[in-house]
Parts: C-alpha cells; sequence; structure tokens
C-alpha cells in the first residue's frame, strides 16, 4: 500500500473501535493467485497485488474498474449488487456487477508473472458503452521516483529500477492520462483528493513521474480483456515483455479461454467436499514456487501493528505440510509433488548448526527481518526452538511414509539433516530434561515452554521411529524418554493443567492453547515407550481444563482463544479474542485425543469437543467468511481481523476434516 493510500485509510479509520488504520485488509473479495502472482480481487472487481513475498515484485497498489456510457462513468465501487465467486474447483474469480438492463461479468485469473481481468457483457447494453479504469503500479515497492511510457498508445508500463509493470488490452486502448499523485496536503485536507488527479495535458514532464494512469478499453463482441504483467528487466527484456502481454491478450480474449486456463494451470483436486476444495486451493494461492508459504498476505504493509505475515515460518510451514501429509494418507489427495517440495525446501535452508532461522523468503529461502534469529547470533533466548522441531516432524514422517519412492540421494540427505537436526535440539535441552529459554509459538514472551518440550518429544519420538541412522534412531529414543519425564515437573495438581511455561522456577498457570501439542506428541511418544495411566488421566484433564477456560461464546462468534490474557489487537474490546488457529487446533486435538483415550468419555468427551470445536470453523461455522477464508481472529461482535486467509488454520481445518472423515467412515 502507498503511503497517500496509508494516510488516507488511516483518517477513514482513525477512532473505529474494530479497524486498524492504515492496514489493507483482505476480509471481503477473493484471491488469484498462480504462485508467482497473489492478487486480491474485491468484491467491487477492484484488484490489488499481495504478490512480492512469492515473486519479489510489487505489482498493482491500486486497480478499480467502471464502465463508461452516455457521456457519463459509473464506477463498480458505487454499485450495490454484485456477487462475487470461484469458478469451479480453480482459482478464477468471476464477479457479476449488476445494471438495470444488463449485467457485466468480471473474470480475474494469474497465470505465472501475468493476469488477467477478463469483462464480459450480457443484456442489453448500451453500443456506446466502454469499459473504463484507474491503476496505479508500485514497481520495487516506490510511490515517487517511478516513471511511465506509454508504446503506440495501446501499453502502459511503469518502472522504476528493475521492476517493470505493464498494462495493456485485448481492444482498443484510449484515453490513456497519466495521473499524478496527490500532494500530502490534499491527502490530509478534511476531503481527501484521492485516488489521484489528472495532470495537465501539456505537462509531459510530470505526466511520466508517475505511477498511475486511467484509460479507457473498447468492447467488442461484448468483451475486453485487461492484462498486467510484472518483469525484472534484467531478466526478461522489454521486448520479451511486451511480446509476452501481446500473446496473453490473445489467449485469454474469451470466457471460454480464460476458464480453459483456469483449468490448465491451477492445479487442484476434484474432491466432493467443498471443503477440502477450499482449503486446498487457500494453501495453493499462499505458495510460492519453492513450496513455502506465507503465512497470509500482508495487511499491515509498515508493521504498525504486526510483525509482518507475509514471510515463511518453519512452524507454520512445517506444521501446514504434517497437516498436508495426514489429510493425504486419510483421503487419497495425490499431493506427492507438494511434500516434496516441502521437504527440498527444508533441506535447503536448515542452517549448519541442524537448525533453522526465525523466519525466510518463500520465493527464495533467504533470510528474511526476523526478531528470534537469537541462535544465529548466538544468543539462544531469541530463538524459537519449537520451529526447528516442526521441521524435523515433517521430515521424518516424510522419510517413513514416502520412502520406497524417495529416491535414495534425496533420503540420504533426509537422514543427514534428521543427524544435524538431532544435534540441534540437542543444544537446546538442558540437563533437566526440558528445552531452554527461548521464544514461544505466539512470539510474545520468553520462558521455559510446555509447547516446545512437546515439540521436542514429538520430534525425537518421530525420529527414533524413521528409517534413518540407528544411532540417530537410539539417541532420539534416549532423549524423549528424558524429556517425558521432566514434563512432570510443568504439572499444577490444584489447576488440573499443564503449565504454559516456567519462568525462574515459577510455573505459570494460565491455559494456552499451544499445550494441545502435547497429546500428537504423546501418539507418536507411544510407538518407542508407554505412556501410563497417570500420564493419561492428566493429559485427559489438562484438555478438559484447557478447553473450558479457552472457551468463548458472544451472539455473533463461538470459539478458543489463543491463551489466557491475551491483549494484543484487543483495539478497543475488553477480554481476549477468539481464533481460528487455536478453535482449529482444538478440534484437530480433540479429534487426535479419541485415539490417545479411547475408551473415556467422562469426564472429557473428546468426540463432544470435536464436534463442537470444528462446527465452528466449518464452511457454516460462525469463524468462517462467506468466501470460505479463515481470519486469523475474531473481535466479539463477529467482525474478522488480521491476515486472511490465514495458511496455519486453513491446513488444521483440512487435517481435522480428514480424521473426522476417517472415524466416521
Amino acid at each position: 500500500m502507498a503511503f497517500r493510500r496509508s494516510l488516507a485509510d488511516y483518517k477513514q479509520a482513525e477512532g473505529d473501535p474494530e479497524l486498524f488504520p492504515g492496514e489493507r485488509r483482505t476480509h471481503s473479495g477473493l484471491f488469484a493467485g498462480s504462485g508467482r502472482r497473489l492478487v486480491h480481487v474485491a468484491p467491487t472487481g477492484a484488484v490489488r497485488d499481495y504478490s512480492y513475498p512469492l515473486s519479489g515484485f510489487h505489482g498493482i497498489t491500486a486497480l478499480r474498474f467502471g464502465v463508461r456510457f452516455g457521456g457519463t462513468v459509473h464506477w463498480f465501487d458505487d454499485l450495490d449488487d454484485t456477487r462475487q465467486r470461484y469458478h469451479g474447483n480453480t482459482a478464477l474469480v468471476e464477479t457479476v456487477h449488476r445494471f438495470d438492463e444488463f449485467d457485466i461479468v468480471q473474470r480475474d485469473i494469474s497465470v505465472g508473472f501475468s493476469h488477467s481481468t477478463l469483462f464480459e457483457l450480457t443484456g442489453d447494453w448500451p453500443d456506446d458503452l466502454s469499459i473504463v479504469g484507474f491503476v496505479e503500479f508500485f514497481p520495487d515497492g516506490q510511490e515517487g521516483r517511478v516513471g511511465q511510457l506509454i508504446h503506440d498508445d495501446e501499453v502502459v508500463e511503469v518502472y522504476h529500477n528493475r521492476e517493470h509493470d505493464y498494462l495493456r488490452a485485448s481492444t482498443e486502448l484510449s484515453a490513456i492520462t497519466p495521473e499524478q499523485s496527490a500532494q500530502f496536503g490534499e491527502v490530509l485536507a478534511e476531503t481527501s483528493r484521492l485516488p489521484r488527479h489528472s495532470s495537465e495535458t501539456d505537462n509531459y514532464e510530470g505526466s511520466r513521474l508517475t505511477g498511475g494512469v486511467s484509460f479507457r478499453a473498447a468492447v467488442e463482441d461484448g468483451t475486453t480483456t485487461i492484462v498486467t504483467r510484472l518483469a525484472d528487466i534484467e531478466d526478461e527484456p522489454r521486448s520479451d515483455s511486451l511480446a509476452a502481454l501481446a500473446d496473453q491478450t490473445q489467449r485469454h480474449g474469451s470466457p471460454a479461454d480464460v476458464r480453459a486456463v483456469a483449468h490448465e494451470t491451477f492445479p487442484h483436486v476434484d474432491a466432493t467436499d467443498e471443503l477440502v476444495n477450499t482449503d486446498l486451493r487457500v494453501l495453493r494461492l499462499l505458495s510460492a514456487p519453492t513450496g513455502a508459504r506465507i503465512a497470509g498476505p500482508e495487511f499491515d504493509p509498515y508493521y504498525q501493528y504486526s510483525g509482518g505475515y507475509g514471510y515463511t515460518w518453519f512452524r507454520d510451514d512445517a506444521e501446514i505440510a504434517q497437516f498436508l501429509l495426514k489429510a493425504d494418507g486419510e483421503l487419497g489427495l495425490g499431493l506427492a509433488d507438494t511434500h516434496r517440495k516441502s521437504a527440498a525446501f527444508y533441506l535447503a535452508t536448515q542452517l549448519d548448526d541442524g537448525r533453522w532461522p526465525h523466519r525466510v523468503w518463500p520465493m527464495n529461502g533467504r533470510l528474511a527481518p526476523g526478531w528470534a534469529n537469537g541462535h544465529v547470533e548466538g544468543n539462544e533466548t531469541h530463538y524459537q526452538a519449537d520451529q526447528t522441531a516442526s521441521a524435523l516432524v515433517f521430515l521424518a514422517t516424510y522419510l517413513s511414509a514416502y520412502h520406497d519412492i524417495i529416491p535414495e540421494p534425496t533420503r540420504t540427505e533426509i537422514r543427514n539433516a534428521l543427524a544435524r537436526g538431532v544435534g540441534g535440539l540437542d543444544r537446546s535441552l538442558a540437563t533437566d530434561g526440558l528445552p531452554l529459554a527461548c521464544e514461544n509459538a505466539w512470539e510474545n514472551m520468553d520462558g521455559r515452554f510446555t509447547h516446545t518440550a512437546a515439540g521436542f518429544l514429538h520430534a525425537y519420538s518421530v525420529i527414533a521411529t524413521a528409517p534413518c541412522h540407528p544411532r540417530v534412531r537410539d539417541h532420539a529414543a534416549e532423549r524423549a524418554r528424558r524429556i517425558d519425564a521432566a514434563l512432570d515437573t510443568m504439572w499444577l495438581p490444584d489447576k488440573g493443567i499443564y503449565a504454559r511455561r516456567s519462568v525462574d522456577g515459577e510455573l505459570d498457570g494460565r491455559a494456552d492453547s499451544t499445550t494441545f501439542s502435547l497429546i500428537d506428541a504423546h501418539l507418536v511418544y507411544e510407538r518407542i515407550a508407554d505412556v501410563d495411566d497417570d500420564r493419561l488421566r492428566r493429559l485427559e484433564r489438562h484438555l478438559d481444563t484447557t478447553f473450558n477456560r479457552l472457551w468463548k461464546e458472544t451472539d455473533d462468534i463461538r470459539g478458543l482463544t489463543r491463551f489466557e490474557a491475551d491483549t494484543w489487537r484487543q483495539r478497543t474490546q475488553d477480554g481476549e479474542k477468539v481464533w481460528t488457529v487455536s478453535t482449529g487446533w482444538g478440534a484437530y486435538t480433540a479429534e487426535r485425543a479419541i485415539e490417545l483415550f479411547p475408551d473415556t468419555d467422562e469426564p472429557f468427551d473428546a468426540a463432544a469437543w470435536s464436534d463442537r470445536l470444528f462446527a465452528e470453523i466449518d464452511l457454516s461455522g460462525s469463524l468462517c467468511l462467506p468466501s470460505g477464508y479463515l481470519p486469523e481472529q475474531f473481535f466479539d461482535t463477529g467482525s474478522p481481523d488480521s491476515a486472511t486467509p490465514l495458511g496455519w488454520s486453513h491446513g488444521i481445518r483440512l487435517a481435522t476434516f480428514a480424521a473426522r472423515h476417517a472415524r466416521n467412515a
């Protein structure tokens, strides 16, 4: 989002009890994507790029459309009657704009570095109708100091340094008018002049130093297509970009064309359940060609209220990868290539000491800005040790599940990575059997966390049963038994709960949804050692206590909060917000608990909790948007907040659906 637009949004949202000024929210609308482009299409048909983490290109910061007939422009923003959906199981977004005598169907699709918007008119439209638009590019993340070229009155090119952004139409493009940036005074005035104001026609100098341009596209046989393309001038010369742009406009010239391309270029599974297709679509939209996923679309571009979401965290990503493995095993989704890419990415990004950094760029795996790279600097506290455990769990599980089809050189790579990873875990394990003090999964405090210990127990246990070096398996099994014994020191009998953390020997008895990880860890630990009845009773009591203490219900939403006394992004709300991650994690854990506690339903009824929690993240649940997307969190009023859609939540939902399907089959 350009700075001027952030200022304008700040003016509009300031004082709102549930909006954070300056953010670029995606709670409504749908995303199109290609692995290179992640493009949001608002219900009004407005288009905006969220592509940088996937491709390194910033692209469109604003693109709005309308129609002109009878000498008057009618912007789609002003229409009340619009409908939006995906075409089948693809990522082709269809938006219908309804007028009195005719409809306009807008179809948006991303292919590689290009994005096409096709308009099809139906009904009785005026003969003089044309599509009008205003686009604002953001090359190299620059709002100012950009240049503009208009090639032969048919192609617009906006550039700064390496990034060059192009636009053309499949029909005649006319009335191309560069639009200069509003001055700060105009933005801050009581009545803002945004998005732009027209340049003077004789001011060639000023008109070529702007990223904004308005245009008009003729309608022929009821259709026209607007295509944008992003390119690095060092990798793709201008002549190649112009040729690719011309080819794209021809290939996407009709509704049948874009529907065919949508089915060809966006791999999907024709599952019978809409939820499965929705979750797989979201996870693919958030994925780079490397296979790595961003946490969610970057909604806080100036990092005023968060640490950013357009990065790959090894915890979130590896958890999603594990969930996809589980869902694939239960539903037969054919995701072998997805698993292969995840494994390759983790192998490529593992540090020399066997651990993984805080977060990286999904486009290339390079270290991204973060605040938990203390282990890279030599400071163990500012490090999220559970991330390394999550990556190792996936690699070991993948090696076991796909051992016979993984090429031998890759199997060797994974075995070596697991051996290094065990050494990395050992560096973070204290002599008392618990991980050293580090940052927690929510990234908001330090301590010795039950969640981190559960992650280590899970990692050591799954490695102890994986087809890797015998000495590594034996060592991992010994470490798992040590952690299992040490977990007794985290038990609070008077509260009936495992403490969320220990700080200077003091136990923090607040309920925390990250402790749900104890269940998966013990299910794997059971493969190498007995889990005694006393531990099972404690785990059962822990879940019962934690679910009841985190459960929250209002007139509009129901679900689990993240942890007790959570104050993050409350705005003016009193009390904790409900999180889809925590609610989904609870549903998944309840489902897994049925396997761990097969013969009990009192006092803890795992199946009932699975039903109760899953209902809220299901497509008709209170925490699911009409788009099928799961945002990260909700205000008590039912208003969604933060990253939307959040990949972690969709991975959890998919795996929970698969587990429930298997149980009820």
